[in-house]
């Protein structure tokens, strides 16, 4: 179990774990973070706090991708609970940080005692935060800077919380919108793939002995099969490239990415899906900067950062430079013409009455909820859709098969 220092320690460019054996019977080993220019800066500082370090060693930094977003609510939640239960943030750090001990976990555990020294140095859990992009970013950050300075850091600790979990809900309600069908379609083209390479194939011994003319159905059905065991592999593999590139391509070309999300955004079922999911998370963005005392501008412009539709970066970015210049959110919202009516008139009423932050908290309950009902009707009209795809196309590749079987009378 990790101990808390009793003196700060300077603030330095290292980061070292150090372990002290217990020096009786009675006492418990203990354990923690530093911050030193070097190993022996490292000693000397423990030293001048009575810490004799059984065991030193630089503690390795993170360079690997970014830390999955389910555990660093795991560990906001966590630490919201110790501050608002009065745990010292120090100690709230070291425990959590103990508790990371499997091997999933080990990432976001050397983020978080890198945080835990920073802060036993004297830096804001904010400023200590900022150091680590990856798992923080910059919403978070001055989400949890405007608690600090209002004295309600626990407060605000629980918000945040609650923003990346609802954000994580909204994210794994529009893939679970996709995977069934992806999967049902994926399921049938390798049906028919091996109708085509084992199945057909087995035919042709029979067909040969037909004089009369195949059916066109039949003879297509045959060119389609030679095609694949002839060229399968080639074409596999073009096939695999191509959803390769298209994918690196809407990661890192900003002008193919937006013209992608156009037209996804048009497609129907799918299209009001993604808007609605869309307009869940900015508005419970704006809910949770707004309630943490966010102020407006800077709201906008960290709602704006996260927008992930470029068409809705840039209404925000327009709303924003409207509010600076003296206009009202709900104004600026109904001229983007990308909100709902019923949306900007909840605006316009949280403006008017003073009361911005719990509008918006109903606005995002809402949108959430309306994701739920969208992502349960999609599964309910597209899985009979699927279904009737592939039973025709199934039927298809079945009676192309016994097509000639059945007009035997009329080839013989």
């Amino acid at each position: 179990m990790n101990a808390n220092l009793r003196e700060k320690p300077p603030a330095g460019d290292l980061l070292f774990l150090w372990t002290e054996k217990p020096k009786g019977k009675a006492q418990k080993a203990r354990s923690g973070e530093i911050r030193a220019r070097s190993i022996d800066h490292a000693r000397y500082q423990l030293s001048r706090q009575g810490v004799k370090a059984s065991s030193l060693r630089k503690a390795k930094p993170y360079s690997g991708s970014k830390i999955p977003l389910v555990l660093v609510a795991s560990f906001v939640r966590q630490l919201a609970v110790m501050i608002q239960s009065g745990v010292p943030l120090g100690q709230s750090l070291g425990l959590i940080a103990g508790g990371m001990t499997s091997k999933s976990k080990r990432a976001i555990q050397t983020v978080v005692r890198a945080i835990r020294a920073d802060v036993e140095s004297g830096l804001k859990l904010s400023d200590a935060m900022r150091k680590h992009p990856r798992c923080f970013d910059n919403l978070f950050c001055n989400t949890l800077a405007a608690g600090e300075n209002a004295g309600e850091l626990d407060a605000a600790l629980g918000r945040l919380a609650t923003h990346i979990e609802k954000t994580l809900r909204i994210r794994q309600k529009v893939r679970k919108a996709m995977i069934y069908p992806s999967i049902v379609v994926l399921v049938a083209i390798a049906v028919t793939v091996g109708m085509l390479l084992f199945v057909l194939p087995s035919f042709k011994s029979i067909y040969s002995q037909f004089k009369a003319e195949l059916p066109l159905l039949t003879t297509l059905l045959l060119k389609a099969s030679d095609f694949l065991q002839e060229y399968g592999l080639i074409l596999l593999a073009a096939v695999g490239l191509g959803v390769y590139s298209l994918f690196q391509m809407y990661r890192r070309n900003q002008k193919f990415k937006n013209s992608m999300d156009i037209l996804l955004l048009r497609l129907p079922l799918i299209g009001d899906l993604m808007k609605t999911a869309v307009h869940a998370r900015w508005t419970r963005t704006f809910s949770t900067l707004s309630a943490s005392g966010v102020p407006i501008t800077s709201a906008l412009e960290s709602v704006a950062s996260v927008s992930q539709i470029r068409s809705f970066q840039d209404a925000t970015l327009e709303i924003r430079q409207a509010v600076a210049s003296g206009g009202r959110v709900s104004d600026s919202m109904e001229n983007s013409r990308l909100f709902p009516p019923e949306s900007v008139q909840m605006i316009r009423i949280g403006e008017e009455s003073g009361r911005m932050d719990s509008m918006l908290e109903r606005l995002a309950n809402q949108f959430e909820t309306n994701l739920d009902d969208k992502v349960d009707t999609l599964s309910t009209v597209m899985e009979p859709m699927i279904m009737c795809i592939i039973g025709i196309l199934v039927g298809v590749l079945i009676v192309g098969m016994y097509m000639p079987i059945f007009n035997m009378g009329d080839i013989v």
